[in-house]
């Protein structure tokens, strides 16, 4: 691929991206975690996070500025599309379900054990000292707050465990870029998948100018932003008249009362934005499916099988593996001559020989690292290879259809081979090592690997090597782990708000004090998903008039999803009518007022959130 102008030299290449992305991921990452922790909630459940947009839209802004007046310190293009997609990618691990959850496993078990819970007879012998801080006396500030991170006796006592805990999470990274580098060329340029979550981006940088004085983006910002500050203010001032438009039926009546979190009426303007953005079928098997997952319970409970309903996160896990299952057998040709050529030596790319060989290097390195911890190498190599097909699935899914968020609670690869194999034949030591991974199995909502392979469709558009895209995501890895670790547990030692995480150790222990065989019952409802995702899978392929995305069926069942799906539903009414009065043509007229709607919400809920960092108070959030 041609170099972009842009990026001529390797000086400006160091300076103008990788130290200026660095300091984005930087200020990002300390905006998330103090936001999150401290005064805000659910900045990162989105598929794309309010602050990372808020960034490039300033960014952009600026440039913009620079452009028409000191033309020889704006960015280019293509510089400011690399600067995204570090942020991007270092933000994820910053959020809610990545090192948020990661930390407090750290620590949790020293300061919660109890004679009467008896958690050290049963595993603590099983915890690695050089990934958790086992001294209690040195806890005390973490979860008491009013401390000084920096004290000798702090610093000394965490500074191993975060190392330890970077390397991991860097050489997770590094593998699941080198398998987004080895589905790349397939899924972009073969199958030509839309990625819709990329026209944001796309449409700010490609011409700012153009989107910054087209009306319609100001007229949909406008809108959504005055929304957002009308509800922040009546938050502060309940004397501030509110917008009623956000509503939750009753459903306490029996069999409605089966319904999980209630019957949400809530309107979202960047959901009618993203749901815009969306294929159209994707967005009505979306609000459809999630009206048939909250069905579901009601018409089980009136049948009188009440225990099915506890068992629809089986479903939901089965149909992220098909997704990711299946996406590997379409793409199985495209692998195999790449895995192929490299290792018969025919392959000319060198991006190939690192995918191919960094995947198998650095999945082995990791292996090594958890046998080093105490975890059988089987249970390791299951563990992964599971977690990997979720996160394929996860990335596929995004890829061909751009969901608002994506959620996927319970599904632990170790619990799926619980289910299979019985928690006996995994035994007590490979159990509390994989409690010490169940960080990666939170939510799956703001996970990097997306991130990654979308960074590799905008770097498309703009003419980014790759070489130089590899190495930014590669930094963003570096310093997003690094700093995320950190900054929680700095920022845990000042504020106090260490008190998450318990109830893992407290599964931990039920599972070593009462083993059980396999679950099969459980098993059946992973197998039940896995089927109806194949069966929408062939449907969806082989008639066209079929309107239903088999990813709607697997993300729409969630908590997000609950309050998300009535926006969905308008974004997808609207994008409808606009196909059926004009054609494309009036969905290209209109896309700036949805794109409008995106930018002044997220915007909105940004500043709210640092206004919350900045005076320490509790402030409106925008979701739920």
């Amino acid at each position: 691929m041609s170099q972009q102008p842009g990026l001529g030299s390797s000086a400006r290449f160091i300076s103008r991206v990788l130290i200026f992305g660095s300091l984005l991921i930087a200020l990002n990452c300390y905006w998330i975690i103090s936001a999150e922790n401290r005064v805000v909630w659910e900045l990162t459940d989105f598929s794309v996070f309010p602050t990372v947009l808020f960034t490039l839209f300033a960014v952009a802004g600026v440039n913009l500025l620079l452009k028409r007046t000191f033309t020889s310190l704006a960015l280019q293009n293509s510089e400011i599309a690399i600067i995204y997609v570090m942020v991007s990618v270092s933000t994820a691990l910053a959020g809610h379900d990545i090192i948020r959850q990661l930390v407090p496993l750290m620590a949790n078990p020293f300061w919660f054990a109890t004679p009467e819970n008896e958690w050290e007879e049963l595993f603590f012998r099983y915890l690695p000292d050089w990934l958790t801080v086992p001294n209690r006396s040195l806890l005390r500030g973490y979860f008491e707050g009013d401390e000084n991170f920096w004290q000798p006796q702090y610093f000394n006592a965490w500074i191993f465990p975060i190392l330890a805990w970077s390397v991991f999470v860097i050489l997770l990274l590094f593998v699941t870029l080198c398998i987004n580098i080895i589905i790349r060329q397939q899924w972009i340029e073969h199958e030509k998948l839309s990625y819709p979550l990329t026209v944001m981006p796309i449409e700010v940088i490609s011409d700012t100018s153009k989107l910054f004085s087209n009306k319609l983006v100001w007229i949909g910002f406008l809108i959504a932003f005055g929304l957002e500050i009308i509800a922040g203010l009546n938050y502060l001032y309940p004397s501030v008249p509110p917008l009623k438009i956000k509503y939750i039926l009753p459903t306490n009546i029996r069999p409605w009362n089966a319904m999980s979190w209630g019957f949400a009426i809530y309107i979202y303007p960047f959901a009618i934005g993203l749901a815009y953005l969306m294929p159209l079928d994707l967005s009505l098997s979306l609000w459809f499916f999630l009206l048939t997952w909250k069905l579901q319970p009601v018409i089980l409970t009136v049948l009188g099988f009440n225990t099915a309903v506890g068992l629809m996160n089986e479903q939901r896990s089965g149909a992220w593996i098909g997704i990711g299952v299946i996406a590997l057998l379409t793409s199985r040709n495209h692998i195999i001559k790449i895995v192929k050529g490299v290792l018969t030596r025919r392959e000319n790319s060198s991006l190939y020989y690192l995918a191919v060989f960094g995947m198998i290097f650095g999945t082995g390195l990791m292996v090594l690292f958890w046998y080093q911890a105490g975890l059988s190498p089987w249970v390791a190599i299951t563990y992964f290879l599971i977690y990997f097909v979720i996160c394929i699935g996860m990335t596929r899914m995004r890829a061909e259809l751009g969901p608002p968020t994506h959620e996927l609670h319970g599904a632990h690869p170790d619990r799926l081979m619980a289910g299979f194999l019985g928690t006996r034949a995994i035994g007590p030591a490979n159990l509390t090592n994989t409690t010490l991974l169940s960080w990666l199995a939170y939510g799956y909502r703001c996970h990097p690997m997306p991130h990654q392979l979308e960074g590799f469709k905008i770097g498309s558009y703009f003419d980014v090597r790759y070489r130089r895209l590899i190495i930014s995501m590669i930094v963003a890895s570096i310093v997003g782990a690094f700093l995320s670790i950190l900054l929680h547990v700095s920022l845990y030692h000042r504020f106090q708000f260490a008190r998450w995480g318990v109830g893992e150790f407290n599964h931990l222990r039920n599972q070593i004090l009462f083993p059980k065989e396999a679950n099969l019952e459980a098993m059946q409802h992973v197998g039940i998903g896995f089927v109806i995702t194949a069966v929408l899978t062939i449907l969806k392929r082989r008639f066209i008039w079929w309107p239903f995305y088999p990813a709607g069926y697997a993300v729409s069942k969630g908590w997000a999803m609950t309050w998300m799906w009535f926006s969905i539903l308008l974004g997808w009414l609207a994008k409808r009518l606009m196909f059926a009065t004009g054609g494309v043509k009036y969905y290209r007229i209109m896309l700036p007022l949805f794109l409008g709607f995106i930018f002044g919400q997220f915007s909105a809920g940004s500043l709210w959130s640092l206004i919350a960092i900045i005076t320490g108070k509790n402030m409106y959030t925008m979701f739920p």
